[in-house]
């Protein structure tokens, strides 16, 4: 005997069975075959996360059921995140939004969330203005408060953010992650009135040179969101960690700045270039000689006391640009017409590298003497290394010389050719058109080493040769501070008055005369 199916109660009484987990395999099948939702629902949860029987499963579930799309918008963000795949952003987007459709506040929060992942903080914004103004879920609300103060700090908006703080909802529903949140904003000094700050006023010294051991410069470095304040601390544990620079630079806890109080233009594969005279807002506030500033992205380089690099930069090119600010100059080609490029050296400039003659005539030992005059590293070149080789003898036995040491004398340390100012000068080494009338119009830039080195490629070690150079004479090439930055920006646009105010500022963190000297002078 055989009945319709029509003649059964069907979903309800598959419901019934399958809730009660009193159904056969056969009813679980037929059920499955339907797409009867508790049959999907069990499934589902047999089935291994991520497998393509459970995003089958789920993409089914989601048509009518917000925990299947709120499983799928996270697991598709998820994904984006491991393999920075476009596509599964595109699909987490597209299972929030039917989440939404299907009336789940969380998913709101989620695709808002996601959105702020992905750098879009006004979209999360105004994903955000979907929710009602009363929510049940005190998770999710104290989710999106924490959600929109972070999105706050990111745009700068510190009056929004202090409001936020206030919220009744943060004190009566608060939990471990507002705790950390709270924490963060109290270490990064991100609305101005933190106990770190209150710390660094009562003991204004405690970043001072005078007062470390090791410590050549100090350098504060900011970042306009918590995201990357938290990334800067990792990258200031590794740099102590792997790099041999790290003993020579102090570096205090990470500080926020507000994206208002900066003007900067930013983009991939550019160096990064700022209006410094936006600095005068916060200098007060800094108890350190340079600051740094890390964004999302741009070239890294240094401009007197100021550090720019992106959230990219690893340790190597951390330390390559800390280099800068000790006082070494880029082995590599500096770009056409840089300053340092554009004739010979009127005084010594950095550690590593020195503008010269290529070529010189007259007696060996006196040219030597005078050249070894205008080497910073002359006290660290043996007697017996060659400076110099012959490449013509002139009248009344005056020879003719080239500027560099043999190759044979590769190990050690000498005068080689260096590619700094390889865009800005004749290469050829010949010496065939010069007499001892026009010879100085030839000239190179020229380093200590015959290797490579962290000036070349950042991934290369800082050499040892390099920080002896370093301790021998730890500040006679030292950047300037970062107020000679203001105070040459206030020049540049003009704003003469208060350029004095900065210079004398700048003064304060000297103490050689002749670096007083160069900075009243404005010769940096």
């Amino acid at each position: 005997m055989s009945l319709s199916s029509s003649s059964f109660f069907l979903s309800p009484y598959l419901t019934e069975q399958l809730t009660n987990n009193n159904y056969r395999v056969g009813q679980l099948t037929y059920a499955l075959k339907h797409n009867h939702i508790t049959a999907l629902k069990i499934a589902e949860r047999k089935t291994e996360l991520g497998s393509t029987q459970w995003l089958t499963l789920n993409r089914k579930l989601a048509k009518n059921e917000t925990k299947a799309a709120l499983n799928l918008g996270s697991w598709y963000q998820q994904a984006a995140k491991q393999e920075s795949n476009t596509m599964s952003i595109n699909k987490a987007i597209m299972w929030f939004e039917q989440g939404i459709r299907l009336g789940s506040k969380q998913a709101i929060f989620n695709l808002a969330q996601l959105y702020y992942q992905q750098g879009q903080v006004v979209k999360a914004q105004m994903t955000l203005r979907a929710l009602p103004d009363v929510l049940i879920n005190n998770e999710l609300i104290v989710a999106v408060i924490l959600l929109r103060i972070t999105m706050a700090i990111e745009l700068g908006d510190i009056t929004r953010v202090k409001s936020l703080l206030k919220s009744d909802s943060i004190k009566l529903y608060g939990n471990a992650q507002t705790n950390r949140l709270l924490t963060d904003i109290d270490k990064y000094s991100v609305t101005g009135n933190s106990k770190v700050l209150a710390r660094m006023a009562k003991n204004k010294t405690d970043m001072n040179l005078k007062n470390s051991a090791t410590c050549i410069t100090s350098l504060q470095l900011f970042a306009t969101n918590l995201s990357h304040l938290k990334h800067l601390e990792k990258l200031i544990n590794r740099f102590k960690q792997q790099q041999k620079l790290a003993k020579y630079i102090c570096l205090p806890i990470p500080r926020y700045i507000s994206i208002k109080n900066l003007d900067c233009t930013a983009q991939a594969q550019q160096a990064i270039s700022c209006n410094e005279l936006r600095w005068e807002s916060v200098a007060k506030e800094i108890n350190t000689r340079h600051v740094g500033l890390m964004l999302k992205e741009g070239g890294a380089n240094v401009h007197l006391g100021i550090l720019y690099f992106d959230v990219n930069d690893n340790t190597d090119v951390f330390s390559h640009e800390v280099s800068h600010l000790l006082g070494f100059v880029d082995e590599y080609p500096l770009i056409k017409g840089h300053a340092k490029c554009q004739g010979i050296q009127k005084k010594t400039f950095a550690h590593n590298i020195t503008v010269l003659n290529k070529f010189y005539h007259g007696e060996q030992k006196e040219l030597r003497a005078s050249i070894l005059m205008n080497i910073p590293w002359a006290h660290s070149i043996n007697a017996s290394t060659p400076i110099m080789q012959e490449v013509r003898t002139g009248s009344n036995t005056k020879q003719y010389w080239r500027l560099g040491t043999p190759t044979e004398y590769k190990n050690e340390i000498g005068i080689y050719l260096s590619e700094s100012c390889q865009k800005s000068v004749s290469i050829d080494n010949s010496i065939a058109n010069f007499t001892s009338s026009n010879i100085e119009l030839a000239y190179n830039s020229f380093k200590p080493l015959n290797r490579h080195t962290q000036l070349r490629y950042f991934e290369n070690d800082f050499p040892e040769e390099y920080l002896t150079l370093l301790n021998i004479k730890p500040y006679d090439y030292l950047m300037p501070s970062f107020h000679y930055n203001i105070a040459l920006a206030l020049y540049n646009q003009g704003q003469l008055a208060n350029v004095k105010y900065w210079i004398d500022q700048a003064v304060k963190w000297e103490e050689d005369p002749v670096r007083k000297k160069y900075i009243l002078e404005g010769a940096f």
